[in-house]
């Protein structure tokens, strides 16, 4: 099963996390992928980003719930369309890619993104599963250089994963080539919990390799390397140039952060219209 064939199926995870999230309740919405950033819902935005894609195909929307979705007439309108095909969530991330490979086991490769990723563009997107098709691997993973972030964006606040050569952070960009990427997904759905813990993610990959980490030893194609070995599959990182890929909106904090740089290319193209 080759990448070249592109577009790709893209999955959107759009379920709710069980709790009341804070994103939600500062923006008065029943769920966080429902708050505007830049006057438009986080999850329009993603929709419409993969919709300008050249290297997105069918779109697949896994979230909110029904009942979300009939209450909100953009969702409604597109899903009632055909342009987007909506299926059930289930009881965290992991599960719910888990139920839909399960559900279409010939959809491979797959795309999988998040909702709140408020930030992507299609340049992204379409720069992220390029970059993917030229590496032979079962599962690519989308990162950032936290140097990159925090040169751009020193406020901020990312989980980062510290190797040699530097740190980086994740941004919610997958790709599941073949179906040996289903043994990702079931590692992913053992290690959910402690995705804010990079310690205790290395830990999983055996002593040597926390020990080696705690040392300051461990490289970004070593961890991936034996994650790999572990688990009996490629796993390919691919590194972006855009310190936005790694800014979802997780808090209120950045929701307003989103805002101000939304505002900003906002500002840019306006400008660059006036001057062309």
């Amino acid at each position: 099963m080759e990448l070249d064939h592109l577009p790709v199926t893209a999955l959107v995870l759009a379920g709710a996390r069980t709790g009341r999230d804070p994103v939600a309740q500062m923006a008065g919405v029943s769920t966080k992928v429902l708050a505007k950033v830049g006057g438009e819902p986080m999850i329009s935005r993603v929709l419409q980003t993969l919709d300008q894609s050249h290297t997105v195909g069918k779109k697949i929307l896994c979230g909110p719930s029904w009942e979300t979705v009939q209450d909100n007439p953009f969702l409604g309108t597109l899903i009632e369309s055909g342009a987007v095909q909506w299926v059930e969530p289930q009881q965290g991330p992991s599960l719910s890619v888990a139920r839909f490979l399960e559900e279409h086991p010939h959809e491979f490769p797959v795309l999988v993104t998040t909702a709140d990723h408020a930030l992507l563009t299609a340049e992204m997107v379409d720069y992220f599963l390029h970059a993917a098709q030229e590496k032979q691997m079962d599962v690519a993973v989308g990162l950032v250089p936290y140097s990159s972030v925090v040169a751009s964006y020193p406020q901020s606040k990312r989980t980062v994963t510290r190797l040699t050569g530097g740190g980086f952070c994740g941004c919610n960009l997958f790709v599941l080539r073949t179906p040996k990427a289903k043994r990702m997904v079931e590692f992913w759905s053992q290690i959910e919990r402690e995705r804010k813990h990079p310690l205790r993610l290395i830990r999983t990959l055996g002593g040597l390799a926390l020990v080696r980490y705690i040392l300051g030893w461990l490289s970004l194609a070593e961890a991936l390397n034996r994650l790999g070995r572990k688990l009996n599959l490629h796993v390919q990182e691919v590194l972006l140039p855009f310190p936005e890929a790694a800014i979802d909106v997780d808090t209120p904090e950045d929701l307003a952060l989103a805002e101000a740089i939304l505002a900003k290319r906002q500002e840019g193209m306006e400008k660059g219209v006036a001057l062309g």
